[in-house]
């Protein structure tokens, strides 16, 4: 049997989680159990391809439907990502893991966001879906993740709608999160978060084509006068 067709028991997925994330805090079960482990983690993510697939089909068929402008992506959670949300989620066990797969659908505004969500629940049983647009992160991310099942076994695949100013936003804090070196994803409290929570608020009056309030321009000019030169 190849790799990429083994099959992996949830028992199997949790011990091997836990190898690899003993290991990335400096412990060690031996080279050999760390290899084995790193391998048959990178065998379960490739259980999640051929679901990943259908997902990306099934909404861009949805897409078509709705005659909505989307467009459609996929991405499979790579190795080093997974080992950093081991890390920083001590009491998640990789067999529960919820976005090893995952499809993205940007639409032009909040309305299409929630038009597709709407049909996507008419479509398929949702196992969870978290509304981030009603109440957005702290961090000041926006947008509607779902959570599906895709498959036999099921896998769950995670699917995420933006509008274009809600992924602008997104990629924004990507794009500053890897030149810095710093993941400015998740919530806090430095002059760059602060700063990074005030743009889509601001970007909230741009996808209504409506002036933004002289108060929130000059909160923003000051958050990123702070962000961009107190941590320079």
């Amino acid at each position: 049997m190849t790799a990429s067709s083994r099959q992996v028991s949830a028992n199997q997925v949790r011990k091997a989680g836990e190898v690899v994330r003993k290991a990335s805090r400096g412990g060690s079960d031996g080279l050999s159990a760390l290899r084995d482990a790193v391998d048959l983690i990178d065998s379960y993510r490739n259980l999640f391809k051929r679901p990943l697939v259908t997902a990306n089909n099934g909404l861009r068929s949805m897409v078509r439907t709705l005659k909505l402008d989307g467009q459609v992506t996929q991405r499979l959670k790579r190795m080093q990502t997974i080992l950093d949300k081991l890390e920083r989620e001590p009491r998640l066990s990789l067999d529960r893991m919820q976005d090893i797969g995952g499809c993205r659908v940007v639409v032009p505004s909040v309305d299409d966001v929630y038009q597709l969500v709407h049909h996507f629940k008419t479509v398929r049983p949702i196992h969870r879906e978290s509304d981030y647009i009603a109440q957005p992160r702290s961090s000041g991310y926006r947008g509607v993740h779902l959570i599906v099942d895709y498959g036999r076994p099921p896998r769950r695949i995670e699917i995420q709608v933006r509008t274009k100013w809600m992924h602008v936003w997104a990629t924004t804090v990507e794009d500053i999160s890897a030149a810095r070196g710093i993941n400015y994803k998740m919530d806090g409290d430095a002059p760059m978060q602060c700063f990074l929570e005030c743009y889509p608020r601001l970007l909230v009056y741009r996808e209504r084509n409506e002036p933004v309030p002289g108060t929130l321009v000059m909160e923003y000019s000051q958050l990123m006068e702070e962000a961009f030169w107190e941590e320079s």
